[in-house]
């Protein structure tokens, strides 16, 4: 979803390997989590990746910590990198300033991820590389991060939105209220809830698993992803007040 950051390129998941055999992960936890985990062993599969640390805090000492890298790895070409990730989704909602992009729960904002991982999670080891393990404190230390996830232009949109610094090229869905339904889809429109554990994986590669049909007049509270009619692409549906602001 982000490209190219200042001084934190985006990272080159082409040079991921998958497992020979199947991962157990933890279904039922934070996506956050479940998608670190799932990372941790596409690094573990990966020749000439070796992960170093995961999860490690810097800490200026036992009682303040500043901060903590998702992962400290060794590149195929020696280079030690801090990599952060994350997957995120983010819907466009057009205002008098322009497009923005608030999450399915949006207090969370692209604007605000984007500002974060620059001010804080990305410095980390150049403003406190002095509170590193020892053993790092004087390696050259490369930032990358990946933000991996799906852009959804609402329905009614004539021209993708792009955020700043976002990827051209990253995955696009569209949006749209409940109350809209109608007008977009016919009544005999085929309605299959992705469940969360899912949101990440391209429509293409769940044609194969099993989706819980949905109904359109029930009444959502929180914005759902679907597959609509065998599209290719994602849809999310959003209550009728979405976003509200809280």
């Amino acid at each position: 979803m982000v490209g190219d950051l200042p001084d934190a390129p985006r990272f080159n998941r082409q040079s991921l390997v998958l497992p020979d055999q199947s991962v157990e992960l933890n279904l039922g936890q934070k996506l956050g989590h479940l998608f670190e985990d799932a990372f941790a062993a596409l690094l573990a599969t990966s020749p000439g990746i070796e992960t170093l640390e995961r999860n490690l805090q810097v800490q200026q000492n036992r009682h303040l910590t500043v901060g903590e890298l998702d992962f400290l790895i060794r590149e195929p070409e020696g280079r030690l990198t801090h990599l952060e990730i994350a997957t995120k989704f983010y819907l466009g909602v057009d205002s008098s300033d322009g497009i923005y992009f608030p999450g399915p729960d949006s207090r969370d904002t692209y604007d605000r991820k984007l500002r974060r991982l620059m001010s804080h999670q990305l410095v980390l080891t150049k403003r406190h590389k002095s509170d590193l393990p020892p053993e790092y404190r004087d390696s050259d230390i490369m930032v990358k991060q990946l933000v991996y996830g799906c852009l959804f232009d609402n329905i009614a949109q004539q021209q993708p939105g792009f955020p700043e610094f976002s990827n051209p090229n990253c995955r696009r869905g569209k949006w749209l209220h409940q109350s809209e339904m109608p007008e977009y889809f016919p009544a005999k429109s085929q309605f299959h809830v992705i469940p969360k554990h899912l949101w990440p994986v391209p429509i293409d590669l769940l044609e194969e698993i099993p989706l819980q049909q949905w109904q359109p007049e029930s009444t959502i509270d929180r914005c759902r992803m679907l597959r609509i009619n065998g599209d290719p692409i994602p849809f999310f549906v959003a209550p009728n007040d979405y976003p509200k602001q809280s």
